[in-house]
C-alpha cells in the first residue's frame, strides 16, 4: 500500500485499516493483549512496523491522514502519536499537538511509544507548560507528562526540577506509580547524589517509593554498592 501518498480521504483509511488486519500476528496479539488488560480492541502489528508505517506516513500528506475519521484500534491510536510526534513545527504547534494526543491516550503502551523529540530544542519553554500533563485529572496524560521528564530532563540543569514534580504526585493509579518509579531509577543512574539524596526525603507513598527502589535494584547500570544503599532506603 501507498504510505506515502500525496492525498488521503476517508475510503483510503478504510483501506488503510484493512491494511493494518493483514499485518496481524496472532501470537503477538495474544501477547500484547495481555500486557494491556481491559482493552483488548487490537490488530496484533508489531512495533516496529508501526514506526516504519508512520515514517512513511509522515512523508506525505500526514495532515490529511490525521483528519481521517478513525477507529479505536490500539495500533490507531498509536500511529496517529507516532505521526504526530514527528511533525516539524514551532513550539506553540508542538504543545498542541501534545495535548491532542494526550487526551487519547488510554494504556501504558498508547503512552510509552510516543516521544516527542523536538522537545529538546524547547525544553525551558515545555518545563513553563507541563503542569497541564503532570497535574492532569487524567492519569494517562500524567505518565505522558512524566514519560517526557525522564526522557528529556535528567540533566544537571533540570534535575532539581524533575524530582520536584515527581514528589509533588502523590497518585495511587498504578501506571503513573511506575512510570515515576521507572523515572527515579533512570535518574539514580544518571543523576546518582542527587537521587539517593531525594529518596532519604521524599514524600511518595511507600508503594512508589519501594518500586523505585525494586527498579534500581534490577538496574545494569546502578552499581552493587548502590543496589545496597538503596535496598536501606526500602519503607
Amino acid at each position: 500500500m501507498d504510505l506515502n501518498r500525496e492525498h488521503w480521504t476517508q475510503s483510503d483509511y478504510t483501506e488503510f485499516t484493512e491494511y493494518l488486519q493483514s499485518l496481524s500476528d496472532k501470537k503477538y496479539k495474544s501477547f500484547s493483549d495481555a500486557l494491556v488488560p481491559g482493552i483488548e480492541c487490537s490488530f496484533g502489528v508489531r512495533v516496529p512496523i508501526l514506526r516504519k508505517i508512520s515514517k512513511d506516513i509522515a512523508r506525505g500528506n500526514y495532515s490529511e491522514f490525521l483528519k481521517c475519521e478513525k477507529g479505536n484500534y490500539r495500533e490507531e491510536i498509536m500511529l496517529e502519536g507516532l505521526v504526530t510526534a514527528q511533525i516539524k513545527c514551532d513550539y506553540p504547534r508542538m504543545l498542541s499537538l501534545m495535548k491532542e494526543y494526550a487526551d487519547k491516550i488510554d494504556s501504558w503502551e498508547t503512552c510509552d511509544i510516543v516521544s516527542f523529540k523536538g522537545l529538546k530544542k524547547y525544553l525551558g519553554d515545555f518545563l513553563n507548560d507541563i503542569d497541564y500533563f503532570i497535574y492532569s485529572p487524567n492519569p494517562w496524560a500524567q505518565r505522558f507528562g512524566f514519560s517526557h521528564l525522564m526522557q528529556f530532563y535528567l540533566t544537571d540543569e533540570y534535575i532539581d526540577k524533575t524530582l520536584e514534580y515527581v514528589d509533588s504526585v502523590n497518585s495511587d493509579f498504578y501506571y503513573v506509580q511506575m512510570m515515576q518509579a521507572w523515572l527515579i531509577a533512570t535518574a539514580a543512574a544518571k543523576q546518582r547524589d542527587k537521587t539517593i539524596e531525594y529518596l532519604k526525603r521524599d514524600n511518595l507513598n511507600d508503594f512508589t517509593h519501594n518500586k523505585a527502589i525494586q527498579k534500581m535494584r534490577e538496574s545494569y547500570r546502578i552499581s552493587p554498592e548502590d543496589k545496597e544503599l538503596a535496598k536501606s532506603l526500602k519503607r
